[in-house]
């Protein structure tokens, strides 16, 4: 699509202000605590020592026949590519008029508030992942896949920055979008192949899944993790397919709104 490059490179163009934007905000959600921005990387931390705990000593689950013993790396990888995502999707819909003044001076470029929000929502997910790679290195789930993981960060980018630009566009003029995404987060959780054995998931489950597009990205991600091999081989044309067509209908969608958006703050 024409629109991807044009923002990629209105990005780069504007790459400064977005790392300045991005330290501001990782530095602006724990001002004034103790920690301040190390709670932005240690909080999902903790997330992943608890969820490690909780399914490989406390519900401890063995699936397969003996090839994946350790169930809380797939439960753990899962976890991370979601949260990151979640985390998008509760900011996005009010980053714009969060910064209402910002996006009513002319000279601002105001597609960069998507963007930073998306980065920001990531970045402190980076420390979970490393924490899930050793984890799966000490589980022995580790193989030649974990070179696909550099790829799998640049796609799920790229896809929530597409979904950025359209929640945050539609969310100026449709305040309740933001409790609406609430109640999807909270649901979309047990609609993934997360938190249920891989090798003994009901058939109508299967199809929940298919028919949920953030399924395709929870697959690459367990397969390059977990499985330690291509065992959803659609998911890998689905979701890379799937993240720049969300891009560039973000893109579109957000240029051809951008016009109302001060009338509409």
């Amino acid at each position: 699509m024409i629109a991807a490059p044009s923002l990629l490179g209105s990005m780069y163009g504007h790459r400064e202000l977005v790392a300045e934007l991005v330290k501001r905000e990782l530095r602006d959600r724990h001002a004034g605590q103790l920690l301040g921005a190390l709670w932005a990387y240690g909080h999902p931390l903790l997330l992943m020592l608890m969820y490690s705990l909780l399914f490989a000593y406390v519900f401890p689950t063995r699936v397969g026949s003996g090839g994946h013993p350790d169930f809380a790396v797939n439960v753990l990888i899962g976890i991370v590519s979601w949260l990151a995502f979640q985390d998008l999707l509760a900011r996005s819909t009010t980053v714009l008029t969060a910064h209402a003044s910002l996006v009513k001076q002319i000279i601002f470029p105001v597609v960069v508030l998507p963007v930073k929000t998306a980065i920001a929502s990531a970045l402190p997910y980076s420390i979970a992942l490393l924490f899930t790679i050793g984890y799966a290195a000490t589980g022995g789930t580790l193989t030649f896949m974990v070179l696909t993981v550099p790829f799998l960060i640049a796609i799920q980018l790229i896809a929530m920055i597409g979904v950025a630009l359209i929640l945050s566009a539609l969310g100026i003029f449709f305040r309740d979008l933001r409790d609406i995404v609430t109640i999807f987060c909270t649901v979309n959780l047990f609609a993934q192949p997360i938190l249920f054995n891989p090798f003994a998931t009901p058939s109508w489950m299967n199809w929940v899944f298919h028919l949920n597009p953030f399924s395709y990205q929870v697959w690459c991600w367990q397969d390059a993790l977990y499985f330690g091999a291509f065992q959803h081989p659609a998911a890998w044309i689905v979701f890379p397919l799937g993240a720049f067509s969300c891009l560039g209908i973000g893109y579109a969608v957000f240029t051809r709104l951008q016009h109302g958006f001060g009338d509409a703050l």
